[in-house]
C-alpha cells in the first residue's frame, strides 16, 4: 500500500463554537482512532501505537487521554509499567532505519522520556516483574531495577523477541523457540514462539507459523495446543487474565475457558480486525482491553466492543458540514457534534477496516459532504468518491477513478475538482460529484492540492504549480518544483500563496510569485486561512520534532511558529473555523488539535 504524506488544505465554513478566550495551549479533541501497545498499572491505562513517538496516558480507565511528548531520538516497540510505582514507564525502543536500540524511561506517567539503556540492536520488548526490569534485544536479556541499571544477562539467548517474567522464572522468546531462566540457568526448549504471555503458573507460546503451546509449570513442559482451525498462520494466541486461552486465526477467533478442552468462536475478526494484544486492569480480569485494527476496544465476551482509545489517528483531511466536524484518517472518517465536548466520536460498534479505507480527502458545501477514499480495485489503485447527505453518518459511492488522492475541492457551480497521484490526471465534475471526466496531461507528476476560484483552477503537483482556466482542458506551469499546497484567498482571488518543500510562493496579482525562503527545514504541508486574513501553515518532521504549525500576519510575506508540543509530530490538514475563533490540527499521529484563536 502507497501512503503519500501530503495536505488538503481548504478553508470551509464552520458553526461558531464555545472558547475561553485566546489560548497558547493546543487540546487533543479525538477521534480515539489509533491502536498500540498496551500497559497497565493501578488505575492508569498506556497505550504507546505501533512505531509510535510518543505514550498515552489515561487515569481514569479510558475516559479520557493525556498525550505524551515526542521520544528522543528513538521509535517504540513495546511498554510496560511499574505495577508498584504506575508512573514509571519503559518503552522498548529502536532507530526509524534500524540499527541501534535503547530502552526509554518516564517517571512522569509518560510525559516526557530519557534514555535508560542504549544497545547496539533494537530493543524489541521491556517487563517489569520479580523486583526487576528486563529487555530483549539481539545481544540477549538486560536486566534492571526499576529501569536503571542495566546489564546483559550471563548466557541469555541471543536475538531475544519477547520476555515474560513468570513467577520466579523467566520465559523469553528468542531466535524462535522458548528458553527459560530459572534458579539462575537458561534452558533452552524446541517450543516454537515469537510472542510469550502468562497468567500464575501457565504460559503460551505463540509463533505466527508455529502454532500455540500451553505449558502448565512456568514452562518446564509442553503441550500443543489444538481447536476448530484449520489455518496455520496464527495471528494472535495467548492466555488472558481471567484464564481465556484466545486464538485468531484466518479462521477466525476462538476463546476456551477451559484451558483448551472446548472452544467457543466468536465474531471478533468481523468487529474489530486482527488482534494484537490484550491486557486488562488487576482487579477487572473479566473486562479486556483489545489492541486491534483502528483502535482499543474493551469486551468482556468478544462479541461486543466498546472503543477506550486512543486519540492518535493519523488524520489526512477535515471538513465541516452542519454541526458536525469530520476528520479523515487512515482507517477511515470519524465525524463529531459541534462544539465538540469529547474525545469519543461516531463509533457504530465495529473497527473500520484497516485496508483500503483512507480518507485522504473532503470537501462539503450546502449541505453536501464528498470524501476520496484511497482503496483498490482488485489490484488497482482506485479513488472511491463518496457522498453524505447527513453530515457524515453515512455515505454513498458516486464514481470510482483510477489513482489515490489528497484534494477534493467544490468549484464554481456544480463544478468538483479531483485532485490524483499515481497517475498523470486529475478529474473534473460537472453534476456536483456525482460523475468525473479525467484530464490527462503527461506534465503532472501527482497532485497534492486543488484550489478553485471563479476563474479557474490551481493544482499544487510534485512537479510544479499549475494554472488551468478551461476546467482542466489545458494546464499551464506557473512555478517549477515540488508543490504540497495552494489557497487562493477568498476575499480576493488574485492572492494566491502555493506552499513548497521548504519555501512559500506568494502571488498578489495572481501571476508573479515572490519566493520566502526557507520558512521551515521540515517538510511543509497544509495551508489554511482565517476570514481576517490571517494564515496557518503545517509542516512535517520525519524524524525529531517539528514546528508544528506557523502563522503569517503579512498575507504570507513572513512567517513565526504558532506550534507547540501538542502537535510537534506533524500537521497534515488544517481548518479555521467561519467565526475566526478556533484552529483545528489534523496531526500525523495525535488525531485533531484544537486552540482558541480568540
Amino acid at each position: 500500500m502507497r501512503f503519500v504524506i501530503t495536505l488538503l488544505a481548504v478553508v470551509l465554513a464552520i458553526a461558531p463554537t464555545a472558547h475561553a478566550g485566546p489560548s497558547t495551549r493546543w487540546d487533543n479533541i479525538g477521534p480515539n482512532g489509533a491502536g498500540g501497545y498496551l500497559a497497565f498499572a493501578g488505575n492508569v491505562a498506556y497505550v504507546l501505537p505501533g512505531a509510535g513517538q510518543q505514550v498515552f496516558r489515561s487515569g481514569d480507565r479510558g475516559r479520557s487521554w493525556r498525550q505524551g511528548r515526542l521520544f528522543p531520538e528513538m521509535r517504540g516497540a513495546a511498554v510496560a509499567a511499574d505495577p508498584s510505582r504506575p508512573d514509571t514507564v519503559l518503552v522498548a525502543g529502536y532507530e526509524g532505519g534500524g540499527g541501534a536500540g535503547a530502552v526509554l524511561r518516564s517517571v512522569d506517567g509518560a510525559g516526557t522520556f530519557s534514555v535508560a539503556l542504549r544497545t547496539p540492536s533494537e530493543v524489541q520488548d521491556v517487563a517489569f516483574g520479580g523486583g526487576f526490569s528486563y529487555a530483549a534485544s539481539a545481544e540477549g536479556v538486560y536486566r534492571g531495577v526499576g529501569g536503571l541499571g542495566w546489564s546483559l544477562l550471563p548466557g541469555s539467548p541471543v536475538d531475544a523477541e519477547d520476555v515474560q517474567v513468570v513467577g520466579a522464572d523467566v520465559v523469553v522468546a528468542a531466535g524462535g523457540v522458548v528458553h527459560v531462566l530459572r534458579s539462575g540457568r537458561w534452558t533452552a526448549t524446541s517450543v516454537p514462539a515469537d510472542k510469550i504471555t502468562s497468567l500464575g503458573d501457565v504460559v503460551v507460546a505463540r509463533k505466527f507459523s508455529g502454532g500455540v503451546h500451553l505449558s502448565l509449570d512456568r514452562g518446564a513442559s509442553w503441550r500443543v495446543v489444538t481447536g476448530p482451525w484449520t489455518a496455520s498462520w496464527i495471528l494472535y494466541g495467548g492466555i488472558t487474565a481471567n484464564g481465556w486461552i484466545q486464538v485468531q486465526t484466518l479462521d477466525g477467533h476462538f476463546i476456551s475457558s477451559d484451558l483448551g478442552a472446548s472452544w467457543k468462536r466468536t465474531d471478533a475478526v468481523e468487529r474489530v480486525d486482527v488482534y494484537t494484544e490484550i491486557g486488562s486492569f488487576a482487579d477487572q480480569p473479566e473486562w479486556q482491553w483489545v489492541y486491534g485494527s483502528g483502535g482499543v476496544y474493551a469486551t468482556a465476551d468478544h462479541e461486543h466492543f466498546k472503543r477506550v482509545g486512543v486519540p492518535g489517528a493519523h488524520v489526512l483531511s477535515l471538513a465541516v458540514a452542519g454541526r458536525s466536524l469530520v476528520a479523515g484518517t487512515m482507517q477511515g472518517s470519524y465525524r463529531t457534534d459541534l462544539p465538540v465536548v469529547t474525545q469519543e466520536w461516531d463509533f457504530d460498534g465495529s473497527a473500520p477496516h484497516a485496508v483500503g479505507n483512507r480518507i485522504g480527502a473532503l470537501a462539503a458545501r450546502d449541505g453536501v459532504l464528498l470524501r476520496g477514499r484511497n482503496a483498490y480495485r482488485g489490484s488497482l489503485d482506485t479513488i472511491f468518491v463518496e457522498r453524505s447527505l447527513d453530515e457524515g453518518r453515512t455515505w454513498v459511492t458516486t464514481a470510482t477513478v483510477p489513482g489515490n488522492t489528497r484534494s477534493l475541492v467544490f468549484g464554481p457551480g456544480s463544478q468538483v475538482y479531483l485532485g490524483a497521484y499515481l497517475v498523470n490526471a486529475f478529474y473534473v465534475s460537472f453534476d456536483g460529484g456525482l460523475s468525473f471526466v479525467q484530464r490527462v496531461h503527461g506534465a503532472l507528476r501527482g497532485i497534492r492540492t486543488v484550489a478553485a476560484d471563479a476563474s479557474g483552477v490551481w493544482l499544487a503537483d510534485a512537479g510544479g504549480l499549475y494554472r488551468s482556466t478551461d476546467a482542466g482542458v489545458t494546464v499551464k506551469q506557473v512555478l517549477p518544483g515540488r508543490m504540497n499546497s495552494v489557497l487562493v484567498d477568498p476575499r480576493d482571488p488574485q492572492h494566491v500563496v502555493a506552499v513548497g518543500q521548504n519555501s512559500v510562493f506568494v502571488s498578489f496579482d495572481g501571476v508573479s510569485f515572490s519566493e520566502v525562503r526557507d520558512v521551515s527545514a521540515e517538510q511543509l504541508s497544509a495551508v489554511a486561512m482565517g476570514p481576517d486574513g490571517v494564515l496557518y501553515l503545517g509542516s512535517i518532521a520525519f524524524s525529531g520534532s517539528s514546528k508544528g504549525v506557523l502563522r503569517s500576519l503579512d498575507g504570507g510575506r513572513s512567517w513565526s511558529v504558532f506550534g507547540g508540543p501538542e502537535v510537534e509530530r506533524g500537521v497534515e490538514a488544517l481548518l479555521v473555523s467561519s467565526d475566526g475563533r478556533t484552529l483545528y490540527a489534523g496531526t500525523v499521529s495525535g488525531s485533531v488539535h484544537r486552540r482558541s484563536l480568540g
